[in-house]
């Protein structure tokens, strides 16, 4: 494939990645049962398709394609004032909650976005705890690859950037 294609191919999934962001706040804003967690799932596998079945492969062959890059966005883990208000006034049980529903999605020996971890924890646990920002459930990966119950590769301050998985002959909790 010429790069001029791999371009246009490339800007059509930027855009069709778009559009699909659109939907998240409408399937937020279905009643919690299994039917929004199914929503949420099989929106996941459609990004997750388009990222790296897609447009993984026009990148990897013309890298210049990719626009984003880790240094031109803010890091995923940085919180506002306000948001690091809330995760100070989390009790340490809570916290833990989060890193259990964050290792329950990983898998031994398969690696997977560090986003895909992040939304399908933060969706579950959104009932619960309802003002957890987002950014903290990736701190929070960040801390568990460091205290060696994940791996990770890639950077772990952007979580499109990055992928975890249970460590091998580890048992999924």
């Amino acid at each position: 494939m010429k790069q001029e294609e791999a371009a246009a191919l490339y800007e059509i999934y930027e855009r069709a990645l778009a559009v699909l962001s659109e939907a998240e706040p409408v399937i937020q804003a279905l009643p919690d049962d299994e039917e929004r967690r199914s929503a949420f799932r099989s929106h996941g596998e459609v990004i997750v398709k388009v990222l790296s079945s897609l447009r993984a492969p026009l990148v990897r062959e013309y890298p210049a394609l990719d626009t984003s890059s880790p240094a031109e966005d803010e890091p995923d883990t940085l919180l506002d004032p306000e948001e690091q208000e809330v995760v100070n006034r989390l009790t340490p049980e809570q916290i833990q909650r989060i890193d259990a529903q964050l290792l329950a999605d990983c898998a031994a020996g398969w690696w997977r976005k560090s986003a895909r971890i992040v939304g399908t924890a933060w969706q579950v646990l959104s009932k619960e705890l309802p003002d957890v920002p987002v950014g903290f459930y990736a701190q929070r990966v960040m801390a568990l690859a460091e205290a060696g119950s994940l791996e990770a590769q890639g950077n772990l301050h952007y979580m499109r950037f990055s992928e975890v998985r249970l460590p091998r002959g580890a048992e999924s909790p």
